[in-house]
């Protein structure tokens, strides 16, 4: 029987040189928000138009395995 992996997703906020080296990291988009004073829309908006369009994006969405 294979044993199911867990994934579990952090949202950052990052740099912007080519490190992309974390600044804030948060369980949600909300908390996310909140720690980095923007609006929760604004953040899950640039997260999903940089995983769409493929272009980077100071918000990311990390999945661990």
């Amino acid at each position: 029987m294979e044993k199911r992996q867990s994934r579990e997703v952090v949202y950052m906020l990052v740099t912007k040189d080519k490190y992309e080296l974390p600044l804030v990291v948060a369980d949600t988009v909300a908390e996310l928000a909140k720690l980095t004073g923007q609006k929760r829309s604004s953040v899950a908006s640039a997260i999903s138009h940089a995983k769409k369009k493929g272009f980077s994006s100071r918000y990311v969405e990390v999945v661990i395995d």
